[in-house]
């Protein structure tokens, strides 16, 4: 148990980092737990909820967000999570381990290869992403 709490605090330090710890979490108890792929994910879930609350008030108290682009960003991300969610409930966890493992290891070769350019994402909000830091 005490090992539970010390990468439970660990990845929630990191999520606040902005690191991707969900897919952290999810390699420790599928890896080191023995958990079933679903049923990690679905755990992973219930504690990013309260991990990224806790990270988004630290957030709020010392950044601007640019409340246009989260309110885009939500609204058409909450069809894909549905999607996403009804698709790993009936894809075989031998071929969802493997489909999170290739989107872990591109992310990561993406991170690693991206060269310092401009961001031109997000169309209108390309200033304001600049402007406030």
């Amino acid at each position: 148990m005490l090992l539970d709490i010390i990468a439970s605090f660990a990845i929630a330090l990191l999520s606040g980092l902005g690191i991707g710890s969900g897919g952290l979490l999810v390699i420790c108890l599928t890896l080191y737990a023995g958990m079933p792929q679903l049923r990690a994910q679905g755990i992973n879930l219930v504690f990013f909820l309260f991990s990224a609350g806790a990270s988004m008030l630290a957030h709020l108290s010392h950044r601007k967000l640019i409340a246009p682009l989260c309110i885009l960003l939500i609204v058409s991300g909450l069809p894909g999570a549905l999607l996403g969610a009804t698709l790993a409930s009936v894809l075989p966890a031998a071929l969802l381990r493997k489909l999170f493992g290739a989107f872990l290891i591109s992310a990561g070769v993406l991170t690693l290869t991206k060269r310092d350019k401009k961001c031109a994402a997000f169309g209108v909000f390309h200033k304001d992403i600049h402007n406030n830091g």
